[in-house]
């Protein structure tokens, strides 16, 4: 499993052309880093409102540019009605949206913004396995709080900012792998970079989580990107995908 872990981590770390490498610890190293004071942090080649590189699918840009053309609303063809903010953000109108692309392995930056109150959303891949955003500052971490893998697995570091302020995710997404036959034979799994704070690292899903509904059935080989709107006010912007 370990030399899995690190396969994952070294081939989308060569497909942003990063300088420098992930962390690849193994299961027994990575106890040892949740007791460490400083968790590890990501490499600074990709920053909060930074430029996507070039190998990136941009479905949201800085300043909401891409929105339209790669969003409709979840379960529907029509295109997604959120709102362009001042800042650059989208503000959701109680619905969610699925991108018109579909992706396997990927790597995503998504940068967002909670309001004061709770703040529930998240972002998943597939439509299936969500990862958590919640207004988590100063809160103790559950399976339901930011970067969570949806009633699954909390995070292991609590990296986040106060409510009102642009955070970022930055996630490793490996699909799960079928056998001739369409059996899983292994589960989807991720690594979580809040803030730039290694929160989950190459950590497996039990499943698709909660987000998993309606058109959404059984697991995939690709599938779209799922932005929930349907609670709270949650803000995004800058996220762009690159491929595997």
């Amino acid at each position: 499993m370990a030399t899995r872990k690190s396969i994952f981590f070294f081939s989308a770390t060569a497909l942003l052309g990063a300088a420098t490498l992930l962390t690849t610890a193994t299961p027994a190293a990575s106890q040892a880093q949740r007791g460490q004071q400083q968790p590890p942090a990501f490499p600074s080649s990709i920053r909060l409102g930074g430029r996507a590189p070039m190998a990136a699918k941009v479905l949201i840009g800085p300043k909401g540019e891409g929105f339209a053309e790669n969003w409709v609303t979840r379960g529907t063809k029509d295109p997604a009605a959120w709102t362009l903010q001042e800042d650059g953000g989208m503000l959701p109108n109680k619905k969610d949206i699925t991108s018109t692309s579909e992706f396997g392995d990927c790597f995503v930056h998504v940068e967002f913004k909670v309001p004061t109150e709770h703040g529930n959303a998240g972002i998943a891949f597939h439509g299936r396995y969500e990862v958590q955003m919640y207004n988590s500052f100063g809160g103790e971490l559950t399976k339901e709080t930011g970067a969570a893998f949806y009633s699954q697995k909390a995070a292991k570091f609590n990296a986040a900012k106060p409510a009102g302020e642009w955070q970022s995710y930055d996630i490793l997404f490996r699909a799960p792998r079928f056998d001739e036959t369409g059996k899983v034979t292994e589960k989807a799994r991720a690594s979580v970079f809040w803030n730039g704070v290694l929160v989950q690292n190459n950590e497996e899903f039990n499943g698709p989580t909660g987000i998993q509904y309606g058109d959404f059935k059984g697991e995939v080989k690709v599938g779209p990107l799922v932005l929930q709107g349907n609670h709270d006010l949650v803000q995004y912007k800058n996220l762009w995908v690159v491929s595997q």
